[in-house]
């Protein structure tokens, strides 16, 4: 078996926070879900959990987005894994802004499939942020 010998770069402090904001968000999703799936039993001691969890959600999402956009703009803003992770923060942040108020006030046959959405998002996000790149 031959060894990988490719050199790594060392992973910065805002990587390590962005790693670490795109774990939050999806568990933060995760209790999303699992309170959403009272809600449609008729549970409604879910609804303030899952409110509370909303918010969750747009907090993670902003400390990614922030922390994305520290890691593009450090790494020189150049194309490619790092602007794409800093878009798809931007676009699940603005998303969980949308879904979230079409929980509140829209039909509910859109926001659950735009919460699929904000998962594919943020996973795609945290399968990014968490693979190991060679050092330039």
């Amino acid at each position: 078996m031959e060894k990988d010998i490719t050199p790594r770069r060392t992973v910065s402090g805002w990587e390590w926070t962005l790693r670490v904001a795109v774990l939050a968000a999806a568990a933060a999703l995760v209790w999303e879900f699992i309170t959403a799936g009272r809600l449609v039993t008729f549970d409604a001691t879910a609804l303030p959990l899952h409110n509370g969890g909303a918010y969750a959600v747009h907090v993670t999402a902003a400390v990614q987005l922030l922390a994305a956009a520290m890691v593009w703009f450090g790494a020189g803003r150049g194309a490619g894994v790092d602007l794409t992770v800093l878009l798809l923060s931007l676009v699940a942040f603005v998303l969980g802004f949308v879904q979230a108020a079409l929980g509140t006030y829209g039909p509910l046959q859109a926001h659950v499939p735009l919460a699929l959405v904000l998962v594919a998002l943020v996973v795609w996000a945290a399968v990014l942020a968490w693979s190991r790149r060679p050092a330039s």
